[in-house]
């Protein structure tokens, strides 16, 4: 791999070998019960909205609305956090990359590269200076590993 920072290398590197399970365990909770997850563990367990709501402290409509806001959305994660504790469950929360950290690296820094090369060439063209497309390639591929081995050049 290119050098980067240590850290940035190392969280890097976790997270690419992590990524298969996380994108498995992201596409297994995507499928959300149709009432929510509170709803679901609830029935499974046999337990009234009434009883949860107990549990909770709350009165009942709260802990309808508790239910609502789970599948609408709109539940703090703090209310989750004390649902899931009543019901004995584990919380996740997670960002799950959608491609590895370092196809994203790499996407970022040929889109940087593709404009300022882009704009390059057409100043040398319009100086009747055009470099041949290999030196041009080669030129571009220098600019790619260079912004990869500086990725906070990639997002200002």
């Amino acid at each position: 791999m290119i050098s980067v920072s240590n850290t940035q290398y190392a969280a890097a590197e976790l997270l690419d070998r992590q990524l298969p399970a996380l994108q498995g365990a992201a596409n297994t909770l995507r499928s959300r019960p149709p009432r929510g997850w509170i709803a679901a563990i609830r029935i499974a367990l046999g337990m009234s909205g009434t009883a949860l709501a107990k549990l909770l402290k709350v009165s009942q409509p709260t802990m309808l609305e508790y239910e609502k806001g789970e599948v609408s959305g709109s539940i703090t994660l703090q209310t989750l956090r004390r649902v899931a504790d009543a019901l004995d469950a584990e919380l996740i929360v997670a960002l799950v990359p959608r491609k590895s950290v370092a196809a994203t690296l790499r996407a970022r820094a040929e889109s940087i590269a593709r404009d300022e090369m882009r704009a390059v060439v057409h100043t040398m063209r319009l100086e009747d200076q055009e470099v041949e497309s290999e030196a041009t390639r080669e030129e571009y591929e220098k600019l790619v590993t260079s912004l990869i081995t500086n990725p906070r050049k990639l997002w200002r």
